[in-house]
């Protein structure tokens, strides 16, 4: 009963940061879900659950550990982007409603399907359990400088991943260029090209990019500690 008339202040403080702050949560949870969850974390546990009183210093290590733990998340569709604005480069793609549906669709393709990928593994609850064990506290990479240094690492394989990507794209152009040249003595450019360069880069999408989120998904959690 002290629990409810008297809860833990700092305690809710921090977990409704944290949930305010972590990109999963503060993407798919409204004010009202997450005020409620910290509420009842803040009246349901107890000081003898807790590794470490809620203090200050805890609720800043929380905001920081959820600055650190969304990074992932952050980054996760920006393969998609980069893909979005590959399909977009030429005129010709920008008239194919094909290439612009499919381009839309990829980015927010990516950040859902590294979500799915999260929900299923369960490391989207991890950060959570970790916050409620005060681990957050002395992990090593709860840190501003190591915050920059995991965005750096992570935008370096992505980097990696999209520019396969971005030479898939180009050799796909110059090939339907030449393609297309070669076609126009028959005057079958206009219906075949388009075609063509659609199926095949749809195709190569589909193979690969689930498999490249998933490897995406992965080296991002071992960046945080979760296997």
């Amino acid at each position: 009963m002290q629990q409810i008339l008297f809860p833990n202040w700092m305690l809710f403080a921090g977990f409704f940061l944290f949930l305010r702050i972590f990109n999963p949560t503060r993407l798919y949870l409204d004010n009202t879900s997450s005020l409620a969850i910290a509420i009842m974390l803040a009246i349901g546990l107890e000081r003898e659950h807790l590794a470490q009183p809620a203090t200050l210093l805890w609720v800043i290590a929380a905001v920081t550990f959820a600055f650190v733990c969304s990074v992932p998340y952050w980054l996760s569709g920006t393969v998609g982007c980069v893909l979005q604005q590959m399909l977009l480069l030429n005129e010709q793609s920008v008239q194919d409603h094909r290439f612009t549906d499919e381009s839309e669709a990829l980015a927010k393709l990516c950040s859902l399907v590294f979500v799915a990928y999260a929900l299923e593994n369960g490391a989207v609850f991890k950060p959570l359990f970790d916050l409620i064990l005060s681990r957050h506290l002395v992990l090593p990479e709860v840190s501003f400088s190591s915050l920059y240094q995991t965005v750096v690492e992570n935008m370096q394989m992505i980097l990696i991943i999209s520019g396969k990507y971005i030479i898939l794209m180009l050799v796909i152009t110059m090939c339907c260029g030449y393609l297309d040249l070669f076609f126009k003595k028959a005057s079958l450019s206009m219906f075949v090209t388009p075609n063509i360069k659609s199926i095949v880069i749809v195709i190569l999408l589909n193979i690969w990019l689930f498999h490249d989120q998933f490897y995406v998904f992965n080296k991002m959690m071992k960046s945080l500690g979760y296997e």
